[in-house]
């Protein structure tokens, strides 16, 4: 061991950005644990709201979903990094964290909750147009795009180009217009981190 510090990137976006497909690749350009909320804890929340009566794939404006089940994936997910990052390994974090963007404080309460030990943190910011990101979820047909789809408009202007404001981190953006472009900015963010 070297005795540097991990490094903690945290991908956001919302669906259809193209957010998995940067952090798998930012995980594979640092050697980086790769951790996914979905993968953590999918299958879970849908049982969890089918039990509870409610449609698994409209989570966006279920208040069961928002007020209950979202923040034990999110502290799932901040606990996985923590016994990660507490062995030395760096994790990129895949989630789209778009309800907690307005809260200043909410990564550092985060880190602290979950333990994370002194880590370089990175919050990566995935971005494409409306169009780049409908066509996306067209193209992927899964049903938990559909309510997304159904009323385009709101969620746009609802989730579309929401600013990160937290604290306590690096920002950087990718823009993932294509894949030439994410690459350009994945690649000067891997170097401006590994400086």
């Amino acid at each position: 061991m070297t005795g540097a510090l991990p490094s903690a990137f945290i991908t956001l976006g919302g669906a259809g950005s193209g957010k998995s497909t940067v952090s798998k690749q930012l995980s594979r350009m640092t050697g980086a644990v790769y951790l996914d909320k979905d993968t953590m804890s999918g299958a879970l929340v849908q049982a969890a709201l089918e039990a509870l009566g409610h449609d698994p794939t409209d989570r966006e404006s279920n208040p069961t979903y928002v007020e209950r089940i979202m923040p034990l994936e999110y502290r799932t997910l901040f606990a996985v990094a923590a016994d990660n990052l507490a062995l030395g390994h760096s994790v990129v974090l895949d989630a789209p964290f778009v309800a907690y963007l307005d809260d200043p404080a909410f990564l550092s309460r985060s880190t602290v909750a979950a333990g994370w030990p002194a880590t370089n943190v990175h919050v990566v910011h995935v971005r494409a147009s409306a169009e780049i990101v409908r066509a996306r979820l067209q193209e992927r047909g899964l049903d938990r795009d559909r309510a997304k789809l159904a009323d385009w408009d709101a969620y746009w202007a609802r989730f579309g180009e929401r600013a990160c404001t937290w604290d306590g981190a690096h920002h950087a953006t990718i823009r993932n217009v294509d894949a030439a472009q994410a690459a350009e900015d994945l690649e000067r963010l891997v170097i401006q981190t590994s400086a």
